[in-house]
């Protein structure tokens, strides 16, 4: 990694990866989500300013203060415990609770009783 001689506040992803001296893949893991990206045109950046106060959180040990990331790249935005909206959870549990219909088994399973035919 090369120094950053930038003066510039707003830093690209390598540029903020080379900031905090970490991989790209670490500080997507463990820098990006908690840091805040500044939107221009399709481009996003991080403030140098916000870097730095994060980091000053990991060093004084507050970093179990932090909360939450502040996005996530996840392209789902429903959280793995599912959906607070009371009619979709109900949706779910009816799917859940549903036995699936299928079509008469065309070849007899062993320890299955055939079904009666009409």
């Amino acid at each position: 990694m090369e120094m950053l001689t930038l003066d510039s506040p707003l830093l690209t992803r390598d540029e903020a990866a080379m900031y905090c001296r970490v991989g790209l893949r670490t500080f997507d893991r463990r820098v990006a989500p908690y840091v805040r990206t500044v939107p221009i045109g399709a481009r996003r950046f991080y403030d140098r300013r916000d870097i730095d106060t994060w980091l000053e959180t990991q060093k004084d040990g507050r970093s179990l203060e932090i909360g939450e990331p502040v996005s996530t790249r996840s392209a789902s935005r429903t959280r793995a415990g599912g959906s607070t909206d009371p009619r979709a959870r109900k949706i779910l549990q009816e799917l859940r609770s549903k036995r699936r219909e299928s079509t008469p088994r065309l070849f007899p399973v062993a320890g299955c009783n055939p079904e009666p035919k009409a």
